[in-house]
This record gives C-alpha cells, sequence and structure tokens, in this order.
C-alpha cells in the first residue's frame, strides 16, 4: 500500500501543478486543490484520471473520484484558503461520486461548456440531494476519450431510502463531533446527543444521518416526537415515519419489532426529552427485537437504557474575547461564522469589518455559543447593528425573538425554548436550579450545599437533584479544576434566566437573603485560605480562589453596599492570592472603596490601610496612609498589627530610594516579629532588609537565613524570592555561575504559583546575568519576556526597570536611538510612580549615552 500511494500522489501532484493549481491540504489520499480557472481545473483533473486509468497497478488498481466547483473563497498565509459553502460544497460532490469519475456542479458546468477538451462531452445527471440536506444541486460527470463512462448510481440522498428533509441553510462546523458521533454509532447501537436547548443537536443528528446513508440498506430515518402529548403514541408515529400500516389486533409496537427484524435501518429519534421514559422503553425494545437497527436520539437528558452512549453536544467553538484574533482570523470560530453566515441571509450585503468584528466576537461569547441564540441574534441585524446587538444582550430574552415561522414555537424565542426544559421539572429542580443563578461562574458542590439549601430543598437533597439537572443539560458544564475538586458551570443565557425566575418567586427579600449566604461561604473560604496560602499547600489554595475569583467579585459588589466588613475580610484574607495571580489593581480598586464605607477603626481597619499600601506603587501617596495605619495600630494595643504597619512604613520610604530612612522601620518589624514568635512575619521583613546592604557577605548571609526559615515553613513564594535576591547579589559580586539553578528553581516555583510577576522577576536577573557576561543578545530576549510578563500581570511600576536594563543593553549593542526612546519612556514611568531611584538609573543610561556618542 505505501508504494501505491506514493505513485498515486505523483501522478495527482504532477497533474495538478502541470495545470497552475495549488493543492492547499493533503488528508490520506485526498487531495484538496485551487486553480486559477475551472478550465484548469478540468484540464488537471482530465489528466489526473488518464494517467491513473493507464497505469499498470499492481497488486490493486487505484481509482480516484474527483469533484469540482467553482465559488467564492478567502486566502490567507496563516490559514490557507477558508469558504465554507464553496469548500464544503466541492467535499460533498466529490464525496457522491466513484473511482474513475469526475463530477462537475452546474456553476463549474456553466463556465466550462463552451472551452471543452478535444473529444469530451458532459452528461447531465439531474439534480440530486447531497449530504448536506440543503437543496438538489444538479450534476455533471466529464466523459472523455481514455475515461470509463459507466458508473453505479451517485451516492446521493436519493439513491437511499431516507426521509431526511431539506435543511433552508448551510450546516456550520461541527466536523469533530459529526466524526465522533460516527465513531460512537459504530461502537455503539444507541447513542443519545444530549445538551441543553439550542445547542444544534437536532441539526447534528440530521448531518450525522446524512453522512451514515450508505451504511443502512433499509434506510435512515427521521422521527420528529417534539410535539407529541401522549407518550403512547411514539410506535404510531415510527410507523407512520417508516410508511408501515398498523395492523388489526396487534399493539403498535409489536408490529414495528416485526417489521425490523432481520433489516439494517437507522432511526433519528428527536426530541425525546418530554417523553424520555416512552422513549426508552420503546428504544429498548426495538434494539432487542432488531439487531440490525441502531438508534441515534436526541434529547435534554440521557435514555437511561442498557448499552446506551450519551453525547453531551458542546457549543460552538468560540473566540476568546480577551484575547481577539485578527479580524481575518475570526472566521475560523464556528460561533462567527455562523453569525456571519445567518446575517448574511436577511441582509445580504452584511460585511464584517474592523468596527463590527469585535462586538460580533462579543455576542457569540455571550450567547455562549448557543446556535440558536446566535441565529436569533444574527436575525436582527436587519434593523439593528452589531453594536447596538451586543450593548442589548442584558436584555436578551427580550431581543432574542422572531425566529423562522416554519420552526417549533418554542425554537422562535430565546425564552420559550429555555421555558420547554423548566417546565419539564420538578419543583425542587427548579427551585435548585433558581438558587443557583446566585453564583458567578462555576461552584461547588460544597458551595451550593451551604448557599442554595433552605425552604423546599433540604442539604441531603441538593447533590441528586444538581445531577438531575447535569443530566437534564440545565447545568451542562462538569469542570474537573486544578485544584482537583468537581465544578459546575451554568452556560450564562441559563443563569440569566434562572435569575429572573427566582426574582419573580422569591422576590427582593428572598434574592437578599440568598446573596447574604453567599458572602458568607466566601468570607468562611477565604478564612480557610488564608494560613494556607502561605504554607506548603499555597498552589492548590491560589488554583481554588483562582476558580473562585468570578464568585469573590460577585461577593464583593454585594458586601460593598451590604456588608462591607465582610468585603474587607475577603480581600485581606486573600491578598497573597490577588498579588500573586496578577489582580493587584482590581485590588488595589477594592480596598479604597472598602475602606471608605467602612467607618470602625478596628485592627481589620487598620489591616486593609496597610494592605492597600502594597498594592499601588504611588508611594509618596501612599506613605500617609501607612503612617497612619500604624499610628492607629499603636493605639489600639495591636502588636501583630502594628509588626506588618511597620513593614509597609518602611517599604513606601524605601522603595523610591530613601533607604536610610526607611529601613529602620523594616528592622523594628523584624524584631517585633521575632519577639511575637511569628516566624513567617520575621522571614517577610527580611527579604526587605537586604535593600540596604551594600555590603554583598552581609546582604547574602541575611537572605540565606530568610531563605532557610521559608523552606522549613514551606512557603514556595517566599523560598523563590530569596532565590531571586541570592542571585542577584552573587551577580554582583562577580560569580555568574552558581546563580544559574537557584534562577532555575524559582522559575519553576513561580510558574508552579502562576505568579506572572514573579516569573518575570527571575528573567529580569537572568537577563541581567546574561548582560554582565556580554551576552546582550540573552540579555534582550529575557528583558523583552519579562516586560511581557509584567505588562500581562497588570504591574507597571516593575516593568519600567526591565525597560530600562533593557535600554542598557540595547545601547551596549550599538543601537543608540532604541535606547535614547526607551531611557525616555522609563523617565516618565517611574516619575509617574514617584520612584526617583529608577528615575535616578534611566537619567544615568541616557548621560551615557549621550557620553558615547561624543
Amino acid at each position: 500500500m505505501p508504494a501505491l500511494l506514493a505513485r498515486h500522489h505523483e501522478i495527482v501532484s504532477q497533474s495538478i501543478q502541470a495545470h497552475d493549481g495549488y493543492i492547499f491540504q493533503i488528508v490520506g489520499d485526498a487531495f484538496c486543490a485551487a486553480f486559477h480557472s475551472p478550465g484548469d481545473a478540468l484540464d488537471a483533473a482530465l489528466a489526473a484520471q488518464r494517467s491513473l486509468c493507464g497505469e499498470a497497478w499492481s497488486p490493486a488498481p487505484v481509482r480516484d473520484r474527483m469533484g469540482i466547483h467553482t465559488g467564492a473563497v478567502r486566502f490567507t498565509e496563516e490559514r490557507g484558503y477558508s469558504g465554507y459553502a464553496t469548500l464544503a460544497l466541492t467535499q460533498r460532490i466529490m464525496s457522491a461520486g466513484h473511482g474513475g469519475q469526475i463530477l462537475l456542479s452546474a456553476a463549474t458546468r456553466e463556465l466550462v461548456r463552451d472551452a471543452l477538451p478535444a473529444g469530451a462531452s458532459l452528461l447531465d445527471l439531474g439534480e440530486k440531494r447531497l449530504k448536506d440536506l440543503l437543496r438538489p444541486e444538479r450534476l455533471y460527470q466529464l466523459n472523455a476519450p481514455g475515461l470509463p463512462a459507466n458508473f453505479p448510481p451517485l451516492k446521493t440522498l436519493d439513491r437511499f431510502p431516507n426521509n431526511l428533509p431539506v435543511q433552508l441553510t448551510t450546516f456550520i462546523g461541527r466536523e469533530h463531533e459529526i466524526r465522533e458521533v460516527r465513531q460512537a454509532l459504530d461502537a455503539h447501537r444507541l447513542v443519545t446527543l444530549t445538551g441543553s436547548g439550542g445547542t444544534g443537536k437536532s441539526r447534528l443528528s440530521l448531518q450525522v444521518a446524512a453522512e451514515l446513508l450508505d451504511q443502512f440498506d433499509h434506510g435512515v430515518w427521521f422521527v420528529e416526537l417534539a410535539s407529541l402529548a401522549d407518550p403512547e403514541l411514539i410506535p404510531q408515529t415510527i410507523l407512520a415515519t417508516l410508511g408501515v400500516n398498523e395492523q388489526q389486533g396487534l399493539p403498535p409496537l409489536e408490529v414495528l419489532k416485526e417489521y425490523l427484524h432481520g433489516k439494517k435501518a437507522l432511526l433519528v429519534l428527536d426530541n425525546c426529552e418530554h417523553l424520555v421514559s416512552a422513549s426508552a422503553r420503546a428504544a429498548n425494545a426495538l434494539l432487542n427485537a432488531a439487531p440490525g437497527v441502531k438508534i441515534l436520539a436526541s434529547s435534554r437528558e440521557a435514555l437511561g437504557v442498557d448499552g446506551e452512549l450519551s453525547y453531551p453536544v458542546p457549543s460552538l467553538t468560540l473566540p476568546d474575547i480577551k484575547h481577539l484574533p485578527l479580524m481575518e482570523h475570526l472566521s475560523q470560530y464556528e460561533a462567527v461564522r455562523l453569525f456571519i453566515d445567518r446575517a448574511s441571509l436577511v441582509a445580504p450585503h452584511f460585511e464584517v469589518d474592523k468596527e463590527n468584528a469585535p462586538f460580533i466576537a462579543q455576542i457569540c461569547y455571550r450567547l455562549d455559543g448557543i446556535p440558536l441564540a446566535i441565529e436569533l441574534a444574527a436575525a436582527r441585524v436587519k434593523v439593528l447593528s452589531v453594536e447596538q446587538i451586543s450593548r442589548r444582550l442584558d436584555d436578551r430574552f427580550r431581543l432574542l425573538t422572531g425566529g423562522a415561522r416554519t420552526a417549533l414555537p418554542r425554537q422562535q424565542t430565546l425564552r420559550a425554548l429555555i421555558d420547554w426544559s423548566y417546565d419539564i421539572l420538578s419543583e425542587g429542580e427548579r427551585l435548585l436550579l433558581c438558587r443557583l443563578s446566585v453564583f458567578a461562574g462555576s461552584w461547588t458542590l460544597e458551595a451550593a450545599e451551604e448557599v442554595c439549601a433552605d425552604e423546599g430543598v433540604d442539604p441531603y437533597e441538593i447533590l441528586d437533584l444538581l445531577t438531575q439537572l447535569v443530566n437534564k443539560s440545565l447545568v451542562p458544564v462538569i469542570e474537573h479544576a486544578q485544584s482537583g475538586e468537581t465544578r459546575y458551570r451554568m452556560l450564562e443565557t441559563i443563569r440569566q434566566y434562572a435569575r429572573e425566575k427566582l426574582l419573580d418567586g422569591a422576590g427582593s427579600a428572598g434574592v437578599e437573603s440568598l446573596r447574604q449566604k453567599h458572602l458568607a461561604y466566601f468570607v468562611k473560604l477565604t478564612e480557610q485560605a488564608e494560613p494556607e496560602l502561605l504554607r506548603s499547600n499555597q498552589v492548590f489554595w491560589l488554583n481554588r480562589l483562582e476558580e473562585e475569583v468570578d464568585n469573590l467579585r460577585l461577593a464583593l459588589e454585594w458586601a460593598l453596599t451590604n456588608n462591607v466588613q465582610a468585603g474587607l475580610w475577603i480581600v485581606v484574607r486573600s491578598s497573597q492570592f490577588w498579588s500573586t495571580r496578577g489582580y493587584g489593581e482590581e485590588f488595589g480598586d477594592w480596598l479604597p472603596q472598602l475602606l471608605e464605607r467602612h467607618t470602625t477603626k478596628d485592627s481589620l481597619h487598620v489591616r486593609a490601610m496597610a494592605t492597600y499600601c502594597w498594592c499601588t506603587p504611588h508611594f509618596i501617596a501612599t506613605r500617609p496612609i501607612a503612617e497612619e495605619a500604624l499610628q492607629l495600630a499603636r493605639e489600639l494595643g495591636d502588636r501583630q498589627v502594628e509588626a506588618f504597619c511597620l513593614m509597609a512604613v518602611g517599604v513606601v520610604i524605601s522603595l523610591p530610594g530613601n533607604l536610610k530612612e526607611g529601613i529602620p522601620f523594616v528592622e523594628q518589624s523584624r524584631a517585633l516579629y521575632r519577639a511575637l514568635g511569628d516566624r513567617l512575619g520575621e522571614a517577610n521583613a527580611m527579604t526587605w532588609l537586604i535593600l540596604n546592604h551594600n555590603d554583598l557577605e552581609q546582604a547574602k548571609t541575611i537572605v540565606q537565613e530568610g531563605l532557610a526559615l521559608f523552606r522549613e515553613l514551606g512557603h514556595l513564594s517566599g523560598i523563590a524570592v530569596c532565590l531571586i535576591q541570592l542571585a542577584h547579589r552573587t551577580i554582583w559580586g562577580g560569580d555568574f555561575t552558581s546563580p544559574v539553578p537557584w534562577l532555575e528553581e524559582a522559575r519553576m516555583i513561580f510558574h508552579r504559583l502562576g505568579d506572572l510577576a514573579g516569573e518575570a522577576d527571575t528573567l529580569n536577573v537572568q537577563g541581567s546575568l546574561a548582560y554582565w557576561q556580554g551576552d546582550y543578545a540573552g540579555a534582550r530576549s529575557c528583558y523583552g519576556k519579562a516586560i511581557s510578563l509584567y505588562e500581562k500581570a497588570g504591574i507597571e511600576w516593575f516593568s519600567a526597570w526591565s525597560r530600562a536594563n533593557l535600554a542598557y543593553a540595547l545601547l551596549r549593542q550599538g543601537e543608540p536611538g532604541q535606547a535614547g526612546e526607551m531611557f525616555r519612556e522609563c523617565i516618565r514611568r517611574f516619575q509617574k510612580t514617584d520612584t526617583i531611584i529608577g528615575s535616578i538609573y534611566a537619567i544615568e543610561g541616557l548621560a551615557s549615552l549621550h557620553v558615547s556618542e561624543g
């Protein structure tokens, strides 16, 4: 086989290239090629077929089927050709043929019929329904000397018994899902597509069924159950679909079993959720009676039949709205392609441009990639701009109405679609669904039990009720989080619906009570997390809080107007998380708002004031706050908070460059922590004391003491900080070998912690190591990566130091123009944050530049 394939590829490649064709993809033995003209494509296909037919193949002949179509596509260097309708139709035409046959679409035939090769003609094969389920397509066969002319009937829908309905719109994407469902049906006789309303279960099942037509001699039959109210009518409905008459005296199910016995057929049972038990009984009976029958069902929940494979249908692929790709790459996402396709149907002149592309991405993202919701939104393009649609999505249930009149009633509005699922829930399931809307993002079972248990739902019922909501696809997303816990998530569309129902049923008082329980849960969680964030279990708890960041924000929003004390506890206790995971700027926004509303000058308030001084680089502005916090701590007699405030005062004075005044406060902090027996506090103070030591040996001694303490306590971030400090001092001493393993260990720790700023710190020191070794290119690379990470983490102040270092490296490499611009930018940044010592460092660089240029 490898030898046959190699020769086959040689023949086809030569034929395509000889006629100015461009092979843009090869999948197995399939060639995808583009041509400048339909005539070139026809000539290439004819040359390839003649060579293949004339080859002396051994031990078996190789025959190709070929399809040619002409349509619009777009080409980019990064992604090659895109243009779903054109590419998909070309593939469908090819797949309808047989080995040795060349098929043309009507569009291509119109362009080549007056300039056919000598002796060639086109045979009209008539209108054929291809597997895309759209309108029939007229196909033509190229007949020419040297090619076979007689072939079996085309492999189109018309050839096989079926009742698959014609679709009026193109099927977008889902290649991966089609492949997986086909594989599932190879291995299982019952496959149920599950998912919440509007996710495209029905359309996917139809498309899979079309792909499998040639595998079922007795047909593929689509059975729509949505309109049935009486479960006993399922067998009669299947009989009517198959065109089989009922028999007097025999139950319809028995007639059906007898008819299907010995036949090879695929039944597509659509919309089983409201008749799930009856659907399960019918499916089980038919599978046992007819070994050649397979069933592809769609339902909000699995049928629960032995041997069934449940396949959750995911949402369409989505862009990341925080990091949008270039406009021309947006169409690689299925949700965006669907929006553009459906918008073009209602507004033929609709085009994607730089202005509306971000709003299209936002619409698709906020609608969770749900196909029906996206189609309803795209239908509004006729009367609203894309930006207007995006802005109105907060009221999505009013906006997304007016689907096709021929659709089922529940598919004409988004609200009706979810009503269909909500109405078949038990009372307990409805209550829990509504209460779960209090969570933002995802949640754990423990959180649901603590927050949602109340009148009508006992804590011990939560697991069973939540399981039912998962089974019924109303909580369709289950995540296995980094922390190792199972987390649950609702689609945002369902969450908004459930929140409306909660307001309707519980009223504002009920919602207020639920929000207060939500807040209390996260106060308790951060209380658990605080000590663990400073121990060997640090990574787990950082991941745990990362998973809850949306809920923490929601809790803080509520606390701001309803329970400021609770909000302060959340922020202060989780401060290590906010700073480590790059939320420092957001953290710095919450604290002043909470402090302004918290009028009691207790230990919590004072600690929050000192904590705020750590999260802003405006040191001159925060110095009075730190000094006031220290005074208040002393008045309260809280020595633990006093030690913390002493360190805050020392740091905000020292960092701009006033070490002589600032370091004594840090020394007092260390002494007080030592007196209190707080070894962690003492170690933290020592990492700041190192700022004051020009004596390298003494500095290394201090940092080694701190490192030993952090290792003993298992404090990972403390270990990494000390390793960086130790490396820095060692490099200053001229030792360029010893720091290498320390920096590698520090970077590995920061990576585990997800601490972008820490990784950037490490790269900054690695850049210095390369710089002093004369490897300026290596230094530039490290500094550049550090700047990128600092900016990703939102830490502009540290980024300025890396920029200044990069400017020095540029100067050493003989690039004074770039270096000068960067030094000036650094001066502006340092002045903005009152970092005097940084300004001096950059000004010295600028002076060096002028000297070097004479």
